[in-house]
């Protein structure tokens, strides 16, 4: 069966069949679209996910709870009655599905967070009920975090974190006794940050801040029965206010994005970044640990992560044009490209191709390379105004979609093969969420499409899986569909035409001046007569910059300078939230009035220099 995969539009859930036939497959929405005032169609769905086993399809109302499963999601499994569900989170094998509701005023008590056990038979006619819930006001970080086969979950409780080991038999989350608790250490502050890794013997890595002259700490420790004392690995080190946590699949490395708030040279708005690498070899470390800092080229890491071997990981780091680099296991540079602007890196999950993009506020260009011939370049072609980027779970097909509210405009999903080709193309009005179906690879019970019998992953299975999800196809064997047949597609330019890239973002002094002949232009200030004379060259037209005093301005103008600066400012803070930074409640309020400061603008007959 080919890759499935589902889009999430302001009317439906759409579920496609993948290559080649790309046939749209009904997954039961339609009787949530509920006609509006102007007469349009709108869904009344607030949530949406596919589980990462591939086994169910959530979706919240504003009045209830629906889980679908089958072949294409069709059969109804359960629909419970529950008001105001705004997020939802599955466990990383899907026999949980996490609820976070709005917090109710009236209730200070309000358990608003309920967990649903999902991998068992239900009756009919009888609703389930959470096998756990407690209170969680924020909406950042709100869920349990389970290890890989969902026999472990944890949760930070009363300044340290506990653990609990689950049993399917008789699921039950008693946190006030736990298998293990890993406190606090002693004179410093809790763990702002940790991460349980995806291993079958699964440990856990945690971060401290720097504070007060403290170093911050980054550790990784054991899950033994009882109080948790001994480190596998640890390192300490400055320059670190939060952090990213990446472990590899195999969940023996971690690697720590350090962040400062602010950056002492004043060179980044992002503040600074630094690299760590902790890894160990055993169960448990019992073998050892290693601890290095990564060696990079100075400014922001924009993107850094690992191979699906979990041998080797690769980082885009320094200004534009960024330098990219693969390392090994030991921080060492295995393998570097040339410096390009780019700010994406996906390994696809066999881990034979890497995908190199510059999306965001780059100019969409995409290159393909062969990690089993030397890191060999297979094409290159633009995907512009791309907001997602996913590989197939086959790996030899990618998705690159336009989504809101990212982008109001040109919303729609590209399918693309390894090789460049665009084989899928289809537009929406408003697309909010595309996404692949992953195949499940547990071993079902006889009968049953989403009770697992047996969550012993096996490495034949998963081959077996792989091999037939994607087709594999030279580019002269593809079947186009109708839809991308005569969509033009621009190439990437010729690296021998010169130059740095010319679709990175530029700021408004720098647009300024390249229409001005390259000249920089002071708005509200006048040119004393004579002065460009000075420095004109024979031969060479003097650039006479339209410029107004700050006495000729209109009104409507100075109106357009102060929105215009509000959007900038916008623009700002969606990057920040997109690089994964936690914003205030002001800062989203901010963003929430990007609409209203455009509509501003077009009054006003503005119009944005970059499109």
């Amino acid at each position: 069966m080919a890759s499935q995969f589902f889009l999430k539009t302001s009317q439906d859930i759409e579920l496609f069949q993948g290559y080649s036939t790309f046939d749209q497959i009904n997954a039961n929405t339609e009787q949530e679209v509920v006609p509006t005032e102007d007469g349009k169609r709108q869904s009344n769905i607030i949530a949406s996910l596919l589980s990462p086993c591939g086994r169910f399809l959530a979706y919240s109302t504003k009045s209830s709870l629906k889980v679908f499963h089958g072949e294409s999601l069709e059969k109804l499994l359960f629909s419970i009655d529950l008001k105001d569900i705004y997020d939802l989170q599955f466990s990383p094998a899907g026999n949980f599905i996490n609820t976070w509701q709005r917090p109710s005023i009236d209730d200070p008590n309000d358990k608003n967070v309920k967990i649903w056990y999902l991998n068992q038979e239900l009756t009919e006619g009888v609703d389930p009920t959470p096998v756990y819930s407690y209170q969680y006001k924020s909406q950042n970080s709100w869920t349990l975090q389970f290890s890989k086969l969902d026999n472990y979950a944890i949760r930070t409780i009363a300044k340290e974190i506990r653990i609990i080991k689950l049993d399917f038999q008789n699921v039950e989350f008693n946190f006030d006794q736990p298998f293990a608790t890993l406190p606090q250490p002693n004179d410093s502050q809790p763990f702002s940050t940790y991460l349980i890794s995806p291993a079958e013997h699964p440990t856990i890595a945690t971060f401290i801040p720097e504070k007060s002259g403290k170093p911050a700490q980054l550790a990784i420790w054991p899950i033994t029965e009882g109080k948790i004392v001994k480190r596998i690995a640890t390192k300490t080190f400055f320059k670190a206010d939060s952090c990213q946590l990446k472990w590899n699949p195999q969940g023996n490395a971690v690697l720590c994005l350090a962040i400062t708030d602010f950056d002492t040279q004043n060179k980044s708005y992002y503040g600074e970044n630094t690299l760590y690498l902790l890894s160990f070899q055993g169960v448990n470390g019992t073998l050892g640990g290693n601890s290095v800092r990564v060696s990079l080229t100075n400014g922001p890491v924009h993107d850094f992560t690992w191979s699906p071997t979990s041998r080797q990981f690769g980082v885009i780091a320094g200004y534009m044009p960024a330098t990219i680099s693969f390392f090994d296991l030991r921080g060492n540079v295995v393998h570097s490209l040339p410096q390009q602007s780019k700010n994406t890196m996906l390994f696809s999950p066999t881990g034979k191709y890497i995908l190199i993009g510059g999306f965001g506020n780059l100019q969409g260009s995409v290159e393909i390379l062969d990690r089993h011939n030397k890191f060999k370049s297979i094409t290159k072609f633009e995907a512009t105004n791309t907001s997602v980027c996913k590989w197939s779970p086959g790996g030899e097909f990618i998705m690159t979609a336009t989504t809101s509210p990212r982008l109001r405009v040109d919303n729609g999903i590209k399918i693309w093969h390894v090789s460049g080709s665009l084989i899928f193309n289809k537009e929406f009005k408003e697309l909010l969420k595309v996404d692949w179906r992953f195949p499940c690879p547990f071993k079902l019970v006889n009968g049953s499409d989403y009770i697992v019998k047996d969550f012993e992953v096996k490495d034949d299975v998963l081959d077996e899986i792989n091999n037939n999800l994607d087709p594999k196809l030279t580019k002269n064997q593809l079947q186009i569909h109708s839809s991308a047949v005569g969509v033009v597609i621009k190439k990437k330019p010729s690296a021998s035409t010169g130059g740095k890239a010319s679709g990175g973002y530029k700021p408004p002094h720098a647009r300024r001046a390249a229409a001005n002949g390259g000249q920089r232009v002071v708005p509200g200030y006048t040119p004393p007569a004579g002065a460009a004379g000075k420095n004109k060259k024979a031969g060479t037209p003097t650039a006479t910059p339209a410029t107004k005093t700050n006495s000729t301005i209109s009104p409507e103008e100075k109106k357009i300078r102060q929105l215009v600066k509000k959007l900038r400012s916008i623009e700002t803070l969606k990057q920040r939230q997109i690089n994964g930074e936690k914003l205030e409640l002001t800062q989203v309020q901010k963003i929430s009035n990007e609409e209203t400061v455009r509509k501003g603008l077009e009054a006003l007959g503005w119009k944005d220099e970059d499109e």
